[in-house]
């Protein structure tokens, strides 16, 4: 089992990419074995029967997903007292997404991955920092100012691609409603289509 142990070590230290671990995952009925341990009862696998049907049902293809089987890994290894240097690149690379996003956005990171991130990561932090804040304001326009949110941003994006916010709409004393809040006004830039966010106190 030591090639499984020391597959479980390279994804943590990131010597191998997350498809080859994926892979690896799915394929070796070994490494299965090492992780399907329902005695490791940790932060990662208490809603599962094992540690490997938490990692199973991580999407490794988005940041989080990265981080959290990153994580797991990381604790199993520690509960079998194992060795080993993290890699902090899952780490830095989702400090630098929540350091660049606006306040008045939360958009899944599948979605900046793909749109926001430049391709070349190996540029200084403040480039890339800068870079980004550049592709949200391209991506995410509005006609005077951004939504101020009551609750969590809920920017609508259809088809991957960001509806123009046109303003909002105080709900105050309105009988309609049991409580004050605001309606958000969006409108697509292709279709002239609007939609519309409420979000109440």
């Amino acid at each position: 089992m030591e090639k499984e142990i020391n597959i479980l070590k390279s994804f943590v230290e990131g010597n191998i990419d997350t498809k080859t671990f994926e892979k690896e995952l799915y394929e070796n009925e070994n490494l299965k074995k090492i992780l399907d341990d329902n005695n490791i009862n940790t932060m990662y696998s208490r809603r599962h029967s094992s540690p490997y049907y938490y990692l199973l049902e991580l999407n490794y293809n988005d940041i989080r997903g990265k981080l959290k089987a990153q994580g797991a890994i990381e604790s199993f290894l520690n509960n079998k007292e194992i060795k080993f240097i993290k890699n902090n690149e899952f780490i830095d690379e989702y400090n630098l997404i929540l350091d660049a996003q606006p306040k008045y956005l939360d958009v899944d990171t599948k979605f900046i991955q793909k749109y926001i991130l430049p391709s070349d990561k190996n540029k200084p932090k403040k480039e890339l920092k800068e870079h980004m804040k550049l592709k949200f304001k391209e991506y995410f326009k509005y006609q005077s100012k951004p939504p101020q949110w009551i609750q969590n941003p809920e920017w609508i994006i259809k088809n991957d691609v960001p509806l123009f916010f046109l303003g909002q709409k105080e709900i105050k004393d309105c009988k309609i409603f049991h409580d004050d809040g605001a309606v958000y006004i969006f409108v697509d830039e292709k279709t002239g289509e609007i939609e519309t966010i409420t979000q109440l106190y």
